[in-house]
């Protein structure tokens, strides 16, 4: 018999969900595409503009995730008393203004790795309370379709304007970077219209009148260690932000720079390649409208994966690592779409927030305060190419660990 911790489909539906999943949709592409020009933008800010060594990379992309990962789980608590809708137009404002604060710094001459430390801390400050939010309003703006096409869906508007964002972000080789900048803030703006037009989202009436109290941080934490198939998931979540993530975030940017010895164009295309790469897994996932054995796809997806990771430390033509990169980002679709879809669909409604914050942290948690800070030091220790190579066999390494201790791959 099923858990009523694993099983959300126990809770009652609320009398009136919010509609209107093109709004939803709206306010999460509003978001990634900002996050995908800033990637750009801000990565060539600290090698190209000021031209830092390569572990000061994973140094300010660790800032950006360390209030994220610090202050996620209270995210989740805050999503799962608070409106929803009211609380992400607040916050997509915010992160407006602290982007077009940035724009403006730089435009006067301020910049410095001070500014961008400072700068990456707020935006991971507000990102911790955009996350829960956003992925617990997704089981209620969903209603009446698939969760495994609704989150497919959400991927697809996450990756494909993160792609757009970044392609947007490599123009400043023509604008400048901070005509370049000014965008940003701009998109976001345009992300608090979307969410105006759904209906408020209030939370769950037993959340909402609980009291915050500390241990409610760990509320998610404790149902996803407790739960058989949320654990293992999200113990390969945790390895994909350590070996996949600190790649992603630090080492492209070295790669472009000390290899293929080329400047903001090069990557943007490289940043591109990947979301490209997830956009097309995520077109085959809505299409079909379901996985079949969602812990089993993981596995292939990351073992596939690592594979494409490996292929890139051969030192490949540019076109070539192009190629390998979006089709590592289609092994990442699919894992990102049947992870995802499991902890949707077997997260309690009133706690859905605070197990979905728990999901985020694996990625942020890993990826933030080991993976990227874990790259930078082996980029600069070994060169981006073995550090490619390394983390392609210690995944592959994860993977089979998983398969042989653990029960994910009877996950369907």
């Amino acid at each position: 018999m099923a858990s009523p911790l694993e099983t959300a489909d126990a809770a009652p539906a609320p009398p009136e969900p919010p509609a209107g999943y093109p709004y939803f949709f709206g306010g999460v592409a509003s978001w990634f595409s900002a996050f995908g020009m800033h990637a750009v933008l801000f990565s060539w800010l600290v090698v190209g503009v000021l031209e830092l060594p390569g572990y000061w990379v994973g140094i300010t992309q660790s800032a950006s995730m360390i209030p994220s990962i610090l202050l996620v789980m209270l995210g989740g608590v805050i999503a799962d008393r608070r409106d929803r809708r009211a609380l992400l137009m607040g916050l997509h404002l915010a992160a407006s203004v602290a982007g077009a604060a940035l724009a403006g710094s730089v435009a006067a001459g301020w910049l410095s790795l001070p500014l961008l430390i400072g700068y990456a801390l707020t935006i991971g400050t507000i990102q911790a309370f955009v996350l829960p939010a956003r992925d617990s309003l997704l089981s209620e703006v969903a209603r009446g379709q698939t969760m495994v096409r609704a989150v497919a869906g959400m991927n697809l508007a996450q990756w494909g304007f993160q792609a757009l964002g970044a392609a947007a972000g490599a123009t400043a080789r023509w604008i400048g970077t901070v005509p370049a900048l000014c965008v940003p803030p701009v998109l976001l703006l345009a992300g608090v219209a979307a969410f105006a037009g759904l209906r408020p989202a209030p939370p769950e009436p037993a959340a909402a009148a609980e009291r915050l109290r500390p241990r409610d941080l760990l509320v998610g934490l404790r149902i996803v260690m407790r739960s058989p198939s949320l654990r293992p998931v999200f113990g390969l979540t945790f390895a994909v932000g350590v070996l996949f993530g600190g790649p992603f975030m630090v080492i492209f940017p070295l790669l472009i720079r000390d290899f293929y010895g080329g400047g903001v164009y090069e990557l943007g295309l490289i940043s591109t390649a990947f979301p490209i790469g997830t956009i097309v897994g995520g077109v085959a996932v809505v299409l079909r409208g379901r996985i079949h054995r969602k812990g089993r796809a993981q596995l292939l997806a990351l073992a596939a994966g690592s594979l494409c990771l490996g292929v890139l430390s051969l030192g490949l033509p540019f076109w070539a690592a192009l190629l390998g990169v979006g089709a590592w980002g289609m092994c990442g679709s699919v894992f990102m779409n049947a992870s995802r879809t499991v902890f949707q669909e077997q997260a309690p409604a009133e706690q859905r927030a605070r197990v979905l914050s728990t999901y985020s942290l694996g990625f942020m948690g890993a990826g933030g305060l080991l993976g990227a800070p874990l790259s930078g030091l082996a980029a600069h220790l070994l060169g981006p190419l073995l550090t490619i190579a390394a983390s392609a066999l210690l995944m592959l390494v994860a993977v089979a660990v998983a398969g042989l201790t653990t029960r994910i791959a009877q996950i369907d």
